[in-house]
């Protein structure tokens, strides 16, 4: 039985011949054993490749074993064997027999089902039964080969590729009759003892097979099932649209990767608008900063301008930037890194420390060149103010910048290695609490260890390293994905949340657990603490799917990377990076594809430190944004309308992406500021913005409050109370006030 909708014309004729010859063959002599699976799987051997979910059972009844997916009774007896899994696997089960040295007609006959959750079949070139690797991989196939082979191979040991899914093959199907006569196989092979393997890979989506009624005899049967006429059946005109959906799917990931490179200007293209009219737009500094990054009060009207790529941090007075840098440090900017954040201490400046987070250059020169950085090389240092200048004073802490995963791991596949070094994912925006802790936000730097929700790394089989530095324990060049909370003298207080299971761990390992505050994140720019409650907030870019805001919580686990964005849309984010843009993830050793299925499978598999929780979202977007630098804001100069409320920026210029790119936006908190206030768009009842496409604008309407200001890594309410935003891309800082009497 078909799926509704093949019916009619030549397609429906084609199959009903096809499926007319497959009888079951008259009784004879039977090769093989328990083809009924009445016997559970008894006579038959089951294996799966190292770290596939599921497999196949024997059983009942009418929902598949795993995901409760429709499949029908079994067509013979009481039980068949069904293959199902919460997540990706390779499963395989076969039967070895021995072929007779006479063997009259002998004939395979199985009754197979399928329904398939993907959009269509996936059948890897070359081929391939590994899930464990892009690209997508989800198909069936029926072969025999020597007794003597590996039960995954192909290749050379397939002595007859009976039966394959295709792209254009129905995705549910009921039991169908299938058979196959073997006489020139037979004839070929007298004597030898032979293996029937049935194969099931998926990595895309879940994928359920049922196999029942599987014999194979040597009397003369029915003429066989000629599947070419099936598979003919089924490429048929009502496929087409999906042929062509297909097309268009891949032309839009071509488009947004054109888009995405195209121009090397990051400026921004639409003029700079606030969408309220009761706010004014001045600009404060319009020339003279290159690459501005980052602003830090002094005073009113007096304050510092940090630069990502000249390592320079430059004072700013009535408007004027002054002539002699306060600090110029020898950074390493390529991509991500850079000098990126300053912070005052608390008690400034009776107090005059001031902490600067920069990547260090081993050249003792500004430096572009990816591996011109020491392993730990994402620095943040304690510095003197002066007056007039910023005197080192002493090192704090140190993360990983060097990103070798360009270099085989030895004894792992040669397809885990990524094509160059990187230099992103540092994060770098750091904050003071108002429990006078200092709060760092360390990217996950492409890490795929314990911090990253993976408790063995990112590889299937020993060694079990995440890279060639070691890992996947968080050791000082696996300390990643965080936010650490650290006393002024950069020690972990005795109150943080994983404090005592890293004293029990001991070593390098525990000390860094101890300062860990939360974990499970990807990348981001901007932290913040609400004025008022003192939580932090903290906005987190997405690869593909689901950029977030988060209010972090002690000991939370934001699910990276088993899962990004809400558990509840999970199988969006498994979908969308495993079929788009791509595939990556970023990182090679560690593919989308081999992202679970469902969201209990997810967080089951979540690294969880004693004391840790894991928390939703409280807002995303489907598609990437690029959120950026935010602040609160406090008091009503603004207006009392902006009171609490968050500003946050963009990580893309509209030059760059289009859409969202270059926006401001501000959010409303609730009246207990425990969530975000989203009731001006019921769309985003579920904290979803369901864009339709990377940077697109769909549901942000009510969110954005202002377009075409470029990249913003930073926003800060100064001592006046109004807002000042760093554009990078355009080497401006802007004001925003009030324009008329609150």
């Amino acid at each position: 039985m078909l799926r509704t909708g093949f019916r009619g014309g030549l397609a429906t004729a084609l199959i009903a011949g096809a499926l007319s010859g497959t009888a079951a063959p008259a009784e004879g002599a039977q090769l093989l054993l328990n083809g009924g699976f009445e016997g559970g799987l008894s006579g038959w051997t089951e294996g799966v490749l190292i770290g596939s979910e599921g497999g196949f059972l024997p059983h009942a009844g009418t929902d598949s074993p795993v995901n409760g997916l429709p499949i029908p009774d079994p067509p013979a007896g009481s039980y068949a064997a069904v293959s199902d899994a919460a997540g990706p696997g390779t499963r395989v089960l076969y039967q070895d027999f021995l072929v007779p040295t006479s063997a009259p007609a002998p004939v395979l006959s199985f009754s197979l089902a399928l329904n398939n959750t993907a959009p269509q079949y996936y059948v890897p070139t070359p081929a391939s039964l590994d899930f464990s690797a892009q690209p997508a991989n989800q198909q069936f196939r029926v072969d025999i080969l020597s007794a003597t082979s590996d039960p995954f191979a192909l290749g050379g040991d397939v002595l007859l590729a009976l039966y394959q899914t295709a792209t254009a093959d129905p995705l549910v199907s009921g039991y169908t009759d299938l058979s196959y006569d073997l006489s020139a196989l037979f004839a070929a092979h007298a004597g030898e003892t032979l293996r029937l393997r049935f194969s099931h890979v998926d990595n895309v989506a879940p994928f359920v097979v049922g196999l029942d009624a599987v014999s194979l005899t040597t009397t003369p049967v029915p003429e066989p099932t000629v599947l070419s006429l099936m598979g003919l059946a089924l490429g048929g005109r009502l496929w087409r649209a999906r042929r062509r959906i297909g097309r268009a799917g891949r032309a839009a990931v071509v488009a947004a990767a054109a888009l995405a490179t195209a121009t090397d200007a990051m400026a921004d293209t639409t003029p700079v608008t606030l969408l309220d009219p009761n706010l004014r737009l001045t600009t404060v500094v319009s020339s003279g900063l290159t690459q501005p990054i980052g602003i830090v009060f002094l005073g009113q009207g007096d304050f510092l301008v940090l630069e990502k790529a000249s390592g320079q941090i430059k004072r700013v007075i009535g408007g004027v930037i002054q002539p002699t840098p306060v600090l110029d440090l020898a950074v390493n900017s390529a991509s991500e890194r850079g000098l990126l954040s300053a912070v005052l201490h608390p008690n400034f400046p009776t107090t005059p420390w001031v902490y600067v987070r920069h990547t260090e250059s081993t050249t003792g020169a500004d430096s572009t060149v990816l591996s011109e950085v020491p392993l730990l090389g994402n620095r943040v240092d304690r510095f003197v103010w002066n007056g007039s200048t910023l005197l080192f004073d002493t090192a704090i802490t140190r993360f990983r910048a060097r990103q070798t995963d360009n270099v085989l791991v030895s004894g792992q596949p040669a397809g885990s290695v990524n094509p160059a070094e990187n230099g992103n994912h540092n994060g770098g925006v750091m904050a003071f609490g108002p429990d006078r802790k200092l709060y760092v936000f360390m990217g996950d730097q492409g890490r795929r260890g314990w911090m990253q929700n993976l408790v063995n790394g990112p590889f299937l089989r020993q060694p079990f390293v995440d890279d060639t530095f070691g890992g996947p324990s968080p050791d000082n060049a696996h300390l990643s994905g965080v936010v650490v909370r650290l006393n002024d003298d950069g020690s972990a207080p005795a109150d943080n949340p994983f404090f005592a299971i890293g004293a029990s761990l001991g070593g390098e390992v525990g000390a860094n657990v101890q300062r860990v505050f939360s974990y499970g994140h990807r990348n981001g720019f901007g932290l913040a603490f609400d004025p008022y409650t003192g939580s932090p907030w903290l906005s987190e870019n997405a690869d593909d799917a689901f950029s977030e805001v988060n209010r972090l919580v002690p000991g939370m686990n934001g699910g990276w990377i088993q899962v990004q964005g809400p558990l509840a849309r999970f199988p969006q984010f498994k979908s969308i990076e495993t079929l788009q843009f791509f595939g990556q993830l970023q990182q090679r050793r560690y593919p989308p594809t081999r992202l679970a299925y469902t969201a209990a499978l997810a967080t089951s598999r979540m690294f969880m430190l004693p004391g840790a929780v894991y928390v939703d979202p409280v807002l995303s977007w489907k598609y990437e944004v690029g959120p950026s630098g935010m602040t609160f804001v406090q008091g009503v100069t603004l207006g009392a309308e902006y009171d609490g409320t968050i500003w946050m920026g963009s990580a893309r210029s509209f030059q760059q992406v289009g859409g969202t790119g270059g926006s401001l936006y501000r959010l409303k908190l609730t009246h207990m500021r425990l969530d975000l206030d989203l009731s001006a768009d019921v769309r985003l009842a579920d904290k979803v913005a369901d864009n339709l496409a990377k940077f697109g604008t769909h549901e942000s309407e009510t969110l954005v409050i202002g377009r075409g200001f470029g990249v913003v890594p930073d926003i800060r309410q100064g001592p006046d109370g109004d807002l000042y935003v760093v554009s990078l891309s355009d080497g401006i800082i802007y004001k925003i006030s009030r324009s008329v009497t609150v």
